[in-house]
């Protein structure tokens, strides 16, 4: 290699590869999104089905809106289950409680009394959420809020070469 047009061509050549294997970022869409009543609002529930087994990752988000501040939360789910191939489960990790300043926007574990609670969760694609706060220090249940909320299922979307696993 003592030809300098065929060092420079090599180097071209390798910048041109570096170029091209930019990092990508893989992107999440949408496989389903219900409203609190559990209605398909976009996407389906076999399409996200689909997802699941064949091992796709998955997010879910849902959030909440009151008269002065509005919350979002995104989630990836540690247990999966497909009811009769037409309902999905979820269950979240299981969440240390912390307390919000909703002044400086940022939440914090100061407060001695929730500090040793857990917030844990079985979500539906139903729409249906069943949210508990477990107290790990006296193994006891402290209260129990089923609820329903708009949730938005997501699903990475992965590549194979050119070939998409998740369509």
């Amino acid at each position: 290699m003592k030809n300098p047009f065929t060092v420079c061509l090599l180097l071209i050549c390798f910048m041109v590869q570096s170029c091209h294997n930019e990092t990508k970022y893989e992107t999440w869409m949408v496989a389903l999104k219900t409203s609190k009543d559990g209605n398909v609002i976009k996407g389906s529930k076999p399409q996200l089905i689909k997802a699941i087994r064949n091992g796709a990752d998955i997010k879910i988000g849902w959030g909440n809106k009151g008269k002065n501040h509005s919350i979002e939360h995104l989630s990836v789910p540690i247990w999966l289950a497909v009811l009769d191939g037409k309902e999905v489960l979820a269950k979240l990790h299981p969440q240390y409680s912390s307390t919000l300043d909703w002044d400086t926007l940022s939440g914090n574990h100061s407060d001695k009394e929730v500090i040793h609670q857990e917030w844990r969760v079985v979500i539906n694609t139903d729409g249906s959420f069943d949210a508990i706060w477990y107290d790990r220090k006296t193994d006891s249940l402290i209260r129990r809020v089923p609820q329903h909320h708009t949730m938005t299922w997501f699903v990475r979307n992965q590549t194979k070469g050119e070939e998409r696993l998740y369509k």
